[in-house]
């Protein structure tokens, strides 16, 4: 997932006050009305751009995002009977239904969008380094950097066994017919190996002491500096800010 790019004042902040402003921007999401969402979102992308992977992102959230918009539009805007109906050229519609829609499908994109900036910009190694500098548990940070991790390894283990079944024959170039054919065939495998692997890991967790201590030292802490201190606790506040604000 992590994207290398040019030297940015973001890339070279700790993983925990980008984690911060994450939590900032998922506070927004039941306070805000659609419209500053979408604004919101048009900067996400334009920092992904600055960042060096505008095109990627733009990609992966068309892909994850097009079928949701797809089906929020058919089944709040023309199945669910929401207020009054309205005509939506040859077809009847509800206005109401596809505003509530809209208001949903912002929400969920931000999300996607500022979390894929996280991922993108940051190392696992470098947020569980994060974590351990700032006395989180070694089980907690194991809990929220192993699935980054995983993205990776689950990846490169799926393209050996994507190489090994198209020497054997398979082929993904003959249509989606040919793509689900392959897709089916490398589940077994992919899901074979995952299980085998999983207890070496717990074995290798083991014999490095992953519990015999409450917090992990680090010879190379990431750095931290008062200013950025300061400002994750600002993205905090303005998180719960807007959160009790939603609540009242």
């Amino acid at each position: 997932m992590f994207q290398p790019g040019p030297d940015s004042a973001f890339r070279r902040a700790n993983p925990l006050t980008r984690l911060a402003l994450v939590a900032a921007v998922a506070a927004m999401l039941p306070l805000w009305p659609a419209p500053v969402l979408l604004a919101a979102l048009a900067v996400v992308l334009t920092g992904g751009a600055a960042l060096g992977f505008g095109r990627l992102l733009a990609w992966r959230m068309v892909l994850l995002m097009l079928p949701l918009a797809i089906a929020l539009a058919v089944v709040q805007g023309l199945l669910v009977p929401r207020g009054p109906v309205a005509a939506c050229g040859p077809l009847a519609c509800y206005p109401e239904g596809l505003a509530y829609g809209l208001r949903v499908f912002a929400r969920l994109t931000l999300l996607l969008g500022i979390g894929l900036v996280f991922v993108m910009t940051t190392r696992p190694s470098d947020l569980a380094r994060a974590l351990d500098g700032a006395g989180v548990p070694p089980s907690i940070s194991y809990l929220l950097t192993a699935p980054l991790a995983l993205v990776e390894t689950v990846g490169q283990e799926a393209r050996e066994v994507r190489d090994s079944l198209q020497l054997r024959g398979f082929s993904a170039r003959g249509g989606l017919r040919a793509r689900v054919r392959i897709l089916a065939a490398m589940m077994n495998p992919l899901a074979r190996s995952l299980i085998t692997d999983a207890p070496a890991r717990a074995e290798v967790l083991e014999m490095r002491g992953f519990r015999a201590f409450p917090r992990r030292g680090l010879i190379d802490p990431i750095q931290d500096s008062a200013a950025e201190i300061r400002l994750r606790r600002a993205f905090l506040v303005l998180a719960l800010l807007q959160l009790g604000l939603a609540a009242a």
